[in-house]
């Protein structure tokens, strides 16, 4: 039985739903800022965007028009695809989500995938992998998805507090000895061995295995996997520093 006074989020899970409930109240009116079905969607990818007007105003917080409005701001001087890419992850993160905006977020990676996971910065690659996670026409874009979104999500957690260190990223931590052995997990999980361990090489298979199987995730997914596999400042880049140390006292870089 958990105790209520030690729980790390005060409230427990009726304050952690209450908050994603809150996150998810449906945009009113979705159509207005939604193109044709059939849109052009190399057409859109030609097109930039033009800021709008700073000084318009929308009463109720919920419009999406007003939505759509900062969107624009965020994505002035890029191509109308990734304004109209990025309208479809913020309609379909609400509840109920329009059916519109998921057909044409599924249409977008179908036909101009390649594009947008090479153009796009890691905020709208890994907010696109959470949409595969909740809207994906397979089982492998539903699996990936929330595969991939989780993995970055937690860098960021694990690295955002690694930062207090003011270790660089890429430097792994010095393990001379074995002391920190002595230094238990969170639910008395067995460690991970630094210097042997394969949990990672598993993990990573996994999601390469989900990407590589689907067409339409696979742009996105080799792209994200592709970053963890080249960036050396990531926990999964500091895994092979201590991988490569020889012996017990080995050095802590390359």
């Amino acid at each position: 039985m958990i105790d209520l006074d030690k729980e790390n989020y005060p409230g427990g899970f009726y304050t952690v739903m209450r908050h994603l409930e809150r996150q998810e109240v449906q945009y009113l009116d979705p159509e207005q800022v939604l193109p044709p079905a059939d849109v052009d969607l190399g057409a859109l990818n030609k097109q930039l965007v033009e800021a709008p007007d700073p000084d318009v105003v929308f009463e109720n917080r919920r419009d999406a028009r007003r939505k759509h409005h900062a969107l624009q701001q965020t994505f002035a001087g890029q191509p109308q695809l990734h304004l109209v890419h990025a309208m479809c992850i913020a309609l379909l993160r609400r509840k109920p989500a329009p059916q519109a905006a998921r057909a044409l977020f599924l249409r977008i990676w179908t036909e101009q995938g390649a594009t947008l996971a090479q153009d796009l910065p890691i905020r709208w690659l890994i907010s696109s992998a959470t949409t595969f996670a909740d809207h994906g026409e397979t089982t492998d874009q539903r699996l990936g998805g929330q595969g991939l979104y989780l993995l970055f999500d937690l860098i960021k957690l694990h690295d955002s507090e690694r930062r207090v260190s003011l270790q660089p990223g890429d430097e792994a931590f010095s393990i001379d000895g074995n002391t920190h052995a002595e230094v238990p997990l969170a639910f008395d999980m067995a460690p991970y061995s630094l210097r042997t361990g394969d949990l990672d090489l598993s993990l990573l298979a996994r999601l390469w295995r989900y990407a590589e199987t689907d067409p339409v995730l696979r742009p996105l997914g080799v792209r994200m996997l592709s970053l963890v596999m080249s960036d050396p400042r990531s926990i999964f880049g500091r895994l092979q520093r201590y991988k490569g140390q020889r012996g017990p006292k080995g050095p802590a870089k390359e």
